[in-house]
């Protein structure tokens, strides 16, 4: 059996066009025809390459989150500074982002505000991802409190795990357009209690 003609676009752009949609209007305020002309393919190519509205959504979750949290542990792991400058560095980037104007928060955030309670698969993805973003911050944290810019008594696991409802916290607060000001002040209190 000869296999079918050539894909006519790229699945990796339209997954992404599919993500910043369900950013945007979430995944109930997101219909298929929407999705179809956000991602320029056809009902057919739609069902072919992605199955299900259900499974692009979960594909496009897992493909923002793996690259989120790529960026985030690559700006933790910078040689180039100090972690705690590292982590001052990533948080302040994320203020910046969640702070303007035209922030849609944090499409993990949209999810758990949008799960369901008997929605299994979706939160195991989202436990996942937070669970990867606490380790990326224990880590930082923990090498920190090694070079001792971390204060020596707190709990790099507990304080990962607040970064990580802090991060979350900023993201939802974005989508409201909070002023950067009090986001500011969100991050400095954050690195202050973490200090000797």
């Amino acid at each position: 059996m000869s296999p079918g003609p050539a894909k006519q676009f790229d699945p990796d752009l339209a997954l992404e066009q599919a993500r910043d949609l369900f950013w945007e209007r979430g995944y109930d305020g997101t219909s298929l025809s929407a999705l179809e002309a956000a991602m320029g393919i056809g009902r057919k190519s739609f069902y072919d390459t992605f199955g299900s509205k259900r499974e692009l959504y979960l594909r496009s979750l897992r493909h923002y989150t793996d690259t989120v949290i790529a960026k985030i542990r690559a700006g933790l792991d910078d040689p180039r500074n100090g972690p705690l400058e590292n982590l001052e560095r990533v948080l302040g980037r994320l203020q910046a982002h969640h702070g303007s104007p035209d922030s849609l928060g944090c499409l993990l955030g949209v999810a758990m505000g949008q799960a369901g309670s008997d929605d299994d698969d979706l939160a195991a993805l989202v436990r996942d991802a937070l669970h990867r973003l606490e380790l990326a911050f224990r880590r930082n944290l923990e090498a920190a409190q090694a070079d001792g810019t971390v204060d020596a008594d707190a709990s790099p696991r507990d304080a990962a795990r607040a970064l990580v409802a802090l991060t979350q916290g900023m993201a939802l607060l974005g989508r409201v357009a909070h002023p950067m000001a009090q986001q500011r002040s969100i991050v400095r209190a954050a690195l202050h209690g973490l200090r000797p």
